[in-house]
């Protein structure tokens, strides 16, 4: 009985903030001040769309310089890690995608995390919140949106 107990106390201690399916965040590290996120707990890692992509030598180093517009903005970042990955779409399909890191914030909550960059311009929404970013965070109620952003 002391391991549930232990367990119990543990999960108290951290505890999760409840979001809908639908959360409007920031990403500070693209200059991204507000933008509207799907959160997808049938995702592991997050998704972001991007514009344009390019491997570039920048003073002998490589980088991976995206353009990314979305919140109406247009911003281009250099990405000094960076790395590719297949990743298992929702239709059984396997893709290289390119992976970078960055920070998401949620109501004044910031989270570095991992997004696979995606063209999602002809989806609805450009970006995915995934299981990766939500675990021993947040827990997600379906039936609503925009619950704290």
């Amino acid at each position: 009985m002391q391991g549930v107990a232990h367990l119990y106390a543990i999960t108290m201690s951290r505890a999760r903030v409840t979001i809908g399916r639908l959360e409007h965040i920031a990403l500070p590290g693209l200059g991204i001040a507000r933008v509207e996120a799907k959160v997808d707990t049938g995702a592991y890692r997050s998704a972001i769309h991007y514009q344009r992509m390019k491997v570039r030598s920048i003073e002998g180093v490589k980088r991976l310089v995206v353009t990314f517009q979305m919140g109406g903005q247009r911003k281009t970042k250099a990405f000094k890690v960076f790395k590719r990955i297949a990743v298992k779409s929702s239709n059984g399909e396997v893709s290289k995608r390119y992976l970078i890191t960055t920070t998401v914030r949620l109501n004044g909550v910031s989270v570095r995390t991992q997004f696979t960059l995606f063209d999602r311009s002809d989806m609805k929404f450009q970006v995915l919140l995934g299981r990766k970013f939500l675990r021993g965070r947040f827990l997600v109620d379906v039936s609503t949106k925009h619950l704290i952003g």
